[in-house]
């Protein structure tokens, strides 16, 4: 009998309290998005790529302006490509040049907030061997002639100093689909 008490007084008081819940207006949330027309999608395996470049010894270099022997090829793949944005796409690539060769990426041999410049950078170069410069205009395009589009690319080290700083190399770059 005690329990079904306790449990019959619990069950009268719950109303009370929650009766005096105070409920405030907080604000608004406005939620804005957008639907474009995009010419084509970035294939999964080419959204965050990694790409080894490989070990190259200091002395490999024979100076300031001086390449890597090894052309690194990676590709970036395109999908569901379709000409009602535009007949042509190109690839922009942009990232951190270092003051010494705005011509390259720059290549870090510390990761972190403390990167520190490892002496050499990151040339890209296109299908026909093309450098392409940092943040600069687009020199890579193709025709939107099917939906799936493949870009070819490669990568070579470049000395920007005498000193070079053995380690682990980062270059971080970013590209940009182009639609003419």
């Amino acid at each position: 009998m005690t329990r079904t008490g306790i449990l019959l007084c619990a069950l009268a008081i719950a109303p009370a309290v929650n009766a005096h819940t105070v409920v405030i207006d907080g604000g608004k949330v406005h939620l804005r998005g957008e639907l474009v027309n995009g010419g084509c999608a970035v294939a999964p395996d080419s959204q965050n790529m990694r790409v080894d470049m490989g070990q190259y010894r200091t002395n490999a270099f024979s100076g300031v302006g001086s390449f890597s022997t090894v052309n690194v090829p990676f590709t970036v793949r395109l999908l569901d490509c379709s000409v009602d944005v535009s007949r042509t796409v190109g690839i922009q690539f942009q990232g951190v040049t270092p003051a010494e060769d705005p011509q390259v990426f720059l290549g870090t041999s510390r990761p972190g907030e403390n990167a520190v410049s490892s002496g050499v950078g990151l040339a890209l170069f296109d299908e026909q061997q093309r450098q392409i410069i940092p943040n600069a205009t687009a020199v890579s395009w193709l025709p939107i002639n099917t939906r799936e589009l493949v870009f070819h690319f490669s990568a070579r080290y470049r000395a920007i100093s005498e000193h070079l700083v053995p380690g682990t190399i980062q270059s971080n770059v970013w590209f940009t689909l182009i639609y003419p």
